[in-house]
């Protein structure tokens, strides 16, 4: 009886972890629909509520050349996805801050943080709940276009959000 027991959780406890793994990761941890804490953003899959993110809205803002300022163009992008994460209120975000290939790994880094943590103060400051958006730095290790000239640069100092 025991053995038949233990051999009944186990198989359900297989089944379970199988399940969830292919619906991909727990996104949603606190409860209130925000983000849960285990979920790694840099393994996350683009799914059909990223693929709609980004045809109803300007997922990307653009930065001048070694700045972490919202310009006119990028607080109007940045208001579309705000507009868009109030209408879908159980989407999540991550903002990805990206820069172009000129200066350091190390600067890098933290320019791309910035550039991704001021779009997401524009969001929380426009109603959007901190705990919807979680931010990455790439720095400049994965440009969005490749190029060593002033429109490939351009293209690469940005913000991009995903929604999930």
């Amino acid at each position: 009886m025991l053995k038949q027991l233990l051999t009944v959780v186990c198989a359900f406890g297989l089944l379970t972890a199988c399940a969830s793994k292919e619906q991909g990761a727990d996104l949603y941890g606190n409860g209130k629909g925000g983000w849960n804490n285990d979920v790694n953003i840099m393994e996350l899959d683009a799914t059909g509520i990223t693929k709609k993110f980004n045809k109803e809205t300007t997922p990307v803002v653009y930065f001048a050349f070694n700045s972490s300022s919202l310009d006119a163009s990028a607080k109007a992008a940045l208001k579309e996805q705000i507009a868009w994460l109030k209408a879908n209120p159980t989407a999540l975000i991550v903002i990805e801050g990206r820069c172009d290939e000129r200066g350091t790994r190390e600067y890098n880094l933290a320019l791309g943080e910035r550039r991704a943590n001021v779009a997401r103060s524009y969001m929380v400051a426009n109603g959007i709940a901190a705990d919807r958006i979680k931010t990455i730095s790439y720095g400049k290790e994965k440009p969005v276009v490749s190029g060593s000239n002033e429109e490939a640069w351009a293209k690469n100092r940005n913000a991009t959000t995903v929604a999930y």
